[in-house]
């Protein structure tokens, strides 16, 4: 017989955490290809990812500025090469990175206020130290890491790393009517793990004390420009100690100029954020959470009625936001094809004529949370630890997300609220992701005198809805 325990959350309307600025992912590398699927399925998938009623509602897009060459690079895997918009001897031509720029300008299109980040996997290919010019093939794998894993900016090209950056974010704005409000020069820079001709994507070791010098020059470079609207992020570690590490190793001066914090969560789940928190909040930085992932199964099993990554999801999601405190939470990859089943949709890039795609779970879990928890929300105090609680910014509407990871276990919870404006007798709505629902609306509940009871099923994601 099911197991079914009690669970009690106190959610204390009166203490108010971050305001949320939203949901979102990185277009790299899904966007190159799909963004030459024909217009048709490219306004499906651009629909669903970020119209806010027909879609998850998602918000935020991060752009991948290019470093690479040649479109049939060798040693990147299919549509992970992205050409860079300069030449080796300064020319530029902006034609490139079509399909890409598809799909931003898409969802440009469709969101109302959409936040656009630009980020750098690797500098341009003859910027790299691995880049051989003597040879015909020495661009071929330059921008896939350093010599045996080293640095990989050649000293002295920060400035000119700087320029082509900013130059792209200009080009932009003006030529396409796109304002990016962020740069991030760097992606996970410090990891250790981007190495020449054996990575299969562009990435560059960068370690702070060049982190600085680019910094810098990005922000002189954008001051010159007059792109007043565009600030600078970094670090994108791939660790919240890697982020405070890399924080740490940066001098005051270079703080300063920068307002956004970025990092990535790919820890295990007892990660503990709260010396990061306190460092970033003590500087008075804006935080997110701007890449991570979650693999749904063992690769290469296509289960689209598999709960298992959006467990994950829903875990990272609640943590990052609950404990690590980030005002914005950004996916990966949104669409993935054959190499991995970390995507919320799945798509077989290569020889899939058809443009066919599959829904995975992590697509609806997230939708739980997307859909609901609007920008400009403010994230409020629980003690459920799987239980995120935020007010919509008109102070109207109150949403309670839970996640239940357990095989075996049903949970009953008890939820109470405190500090209501108006605690008297309301409707609850509720939509629920589980193995055989997918934001399926349930029966409405009651809330009466500030408190209601409902079962949270083995496998699931169930969000709450109260309309004060």
């Amino acid at each position: 017989m099911e197991r079914l325990d009690k669970v009690s959350v106190e959610i204390d309307m009166s203490v108010h955490h971050q305001t949320f600025e939203g949901w979102g992912t990185s277009l790299a590398w899904w966007a190159n290809v799909i963004g030459g699927w024909s217009e048709e399925r490219q306004q499906e998938i651009v629909q669903k990812l970020f119209h806010a009623t027909d879609g998850i509602g998602l918000n935020i897009a991060r752009y991948n500025i290019g470093g690479t060459k040649n479109a049939d690079d060798p040693f990147l895997e299919y549509g992970k090469a992205i050409l860079s918009y300069q030449n080796e001897d300064g020319s530029w031509d902006f034609s490139r990175d079509h399909n890409q720029r598809s799909i931003l300008q898409k969802i440009a299109e469709i969101v109302d206020a959409p936040i656009f980040e630009a980020f750098s996997n690797c500098p341009p290919w003859w910027m790299t130290n691995s880049y051989d010019p003597s040879r015909p093939d020495g661009a071929e794998g330059s921008t896939t890491g350093g010599l045996e894993g080293g640095d990989n900016l050649k000293a002295g090209s920060e400035a000119d790393f700087a320029h082509y950056l900013v130059e792209v974010v200009r080009h932009f704005q003006e030529v396409h009517g796109i304002t990016f409000r962020t740069i991030a020069p760097f992606n996970e820079p410090v990891a250790g793990w981007w190495k020449y001709k054996v990575t299969t994507q562009e990435g560059a070791q960068i370690l702070p004390e060049q982190q600085q010098i680019v910094i810098r020059e990005v922000y002189e470079a954008l001051k010159k420009s007059g792109l007043s609207n565009t600030f600078i992020s970094a670090s994108d570690e791939s660790f919240v100690q890697m982020a405070l590490d890399t924080w740490n190793a940066f001098d005051p001066e270079t703080k300063a100029l920068i307002p956004q914090v970025n990092t990535h969560t790919y820890n295990d789940f007892d990660y503990n954020p709260q010396e990061f928190l306190r460092t970033v909040t003590f500087d008075k930085k804006k935080l997110w959470m701007s890449e991570v992932g979650f693999e749904n199964g063992v690769h290469p099993t296509i289960d689209p009625t598999s709960m298992s990554g959006a467990s994950k999801l829903s875990a990272g999601i609640t943590k990052d936001l609950k404990e690590m405190r980030a005002e914005a939470w950004v996916y990966w990859q949104a669409v993935e094809s054959n190499v991995s089943t970390w995507g919320l949709i799945f798509a077989p890039f290569e020889q899939n004529e058809a443009e066919s795609y599959t829904m995975y779970k992590q697509y609806y879990a997230l939708g739980n949370y997307s859909k609901f928890i609007s920008p400009g929300s403010r994230l409020v105090a629980n003690n459920g630890q799987k239980s995120l609680t935020a007010i919509d910014p008109s102070g109207k509407k109150v949403t309670i997300v839970t996640y239940n990871d357990s095989d075996t276990e049903s949970i009953e919870y008890t939820y109470r609220l405190s500090g209501l404006p108006n605690p008297s007798s309301v409707k609850i709505a509720v939509y629920r992701t589980s193995v055989k629902e997918n934001l399926q609306q349930l029966d409405s509940l009651l809330l009466e005198n500030g408190t209601f009871a409902a079962e949270a099923i083995c496998h699931s994601v169930t969000t709450y809805v109260i309309e004060l």
